[in-house]
C-alpha cells in the first residue's frame, strides 16, 4: 500500500512536470555559458525500513533513526523554469527494531541526476523571485556497507560488506532509486543563493540495513538538505520597451 501511494505520487509529478507546463519549461533557453551553480549541502537522513519503529513520531525519528550525510550540488538552469542538476552526498543511516531485537549502522553513498521545475515561476513568469519554490524528481543510485547487531548485547548477527569487526570486506551492497520531493531556494543578490530541500527515496532492494523483511517493501529513506549555492555567469533579464499607452504591469 505505502509503495502504491509511493508510486502514484511520482506519477502525478511527472504529469504535473511535463505534462501541464511542457511548453513553458522547455522555452526560451540560457545560453550554454549562462547559471551554471555549484555548492556543498549537509543532509539529515532518515531511515525508514524493517529496522524503523518511529516513523511518524518526529523527534524519536530524528534522535534514534537519523543521522548526518555532506555533500555537493552542481548543475545548470536550461532556463527559468527548469534546473538540471546532480547531487551527490556520502554519509551515514541508522536505525533499531526492539520488537526482533535488532539495530543496524550504514555508511553510504549516492549521486542523483534531478529535474527540478520552478512552481514559482510557472505561477509568476515575468517576475524573478527572492523566494522561489521547486519540484524535484529524478533517478539516483547509492552505494553502501550496512552491519546489523543485537539490540540486547550489541552481538553481530550479519553483514553486507563488512566483517563482524566491522571492517571493509567484499562487494558493497547498491541500488537504485526515484528522489521525489520540494525545495525551497533563497536568492542572495544575482550570484548566491540559500537552499533547502526534503525528498523521498524508494530504494528497489532491501538491504540498506542489512536485513531482509516478510513485508515485500523496499528500504526508504529522506533527506534533508542545507545548503548554498554559487551561481556562476546569471542570465540577465532584457528589459523590454514600454509600449505607449500601456499600463505599467503590462
Amino acid at each position: 500500500m505505502i509503495r502504491s501511494k509511493y508510486d502514484l505520487s511520482i506519477k502525478i509529478l511527472i504529469v504535473l512536470m511535463i505534462g501541464t507546463s511542457a511548453g513553458k519549461v522547455f522555452a526560451q533557453n540560457y545560453r550554454f555559458n549562462e547559471n551554471w551553480f555549484l555548492g556543498p549541502q549537509v543532509n539529515v537522513v532518515s531511515f525508514f525500513g524493517d529496522l524503523s519503529v518511529h516513523d511518524f513520531n518526529p523527534t524519536r525519528k530524528l534522535n534514534a533513526e537519523s543521522d548526518f550525510a555532506w555533500g555537493v550540488l552542481a548543475g545548470k538552469s536550461v532556463n527559468k523554469y527548469l534546473d538540471i542538476r546532480i547531487t551527490a552526498n556520502q554519509g551515514h543511516m541508522r536505525g533499531s527494531n526492539p520488537d526482533i531485537n535488532m539495530y543496524f549502522d550504514n555508511t553510504f553513498i549516492e549521486s542523483n541526476l534531478e529535474l527540478a521545475v520552478s512552481i514559482t515561476r510557472l505561477i509568476k513568469p515575468k517576475k524573478k523571485p527572492e523566494f522561489e519554490v521547486k519540484v524535484i524528481t529524478g533517478i539516483g543510485f547509492i552505494s553502501y556497507r550496512s552491519i546489523k547487531y543485537n539490540l540486547t548485547d550489541n552481538s553481530f548477527i550479519s553483514a553486507v560488506g563488512y566483517t563482524s569487526q566491522k571492517e571493509p570486506s567484499g562487494k558493497r551492497g547498491y541500488g537504485f532509486s526515484v528522489p521525489a520531493g520540494l525545495e525551497l531556494d533563497y536568492y542572495a543578490g544575482l550570484n548566491w543563493a540559500l537552499r533547502t530541500s526534503f525528498a523521498f527515496r524508494l530504494h528497489n532492494y532491501d538491504q540498506l540495513d542489512a536485513h531482509i523483511g516478510s513485508t515485500g517493501i523496499s528500504d526508504r529513506y529522506t533527506v534533508f538538505s542545507l545548503g548554498i549555492v554559487r551561481i556562476f555567469n546569471p542570465a540577465k533579464t532584457k528589459k523590454r520597451d514600454k509600449i505607449s499607452g500601456a499600463p505599467d504591469s503590462f
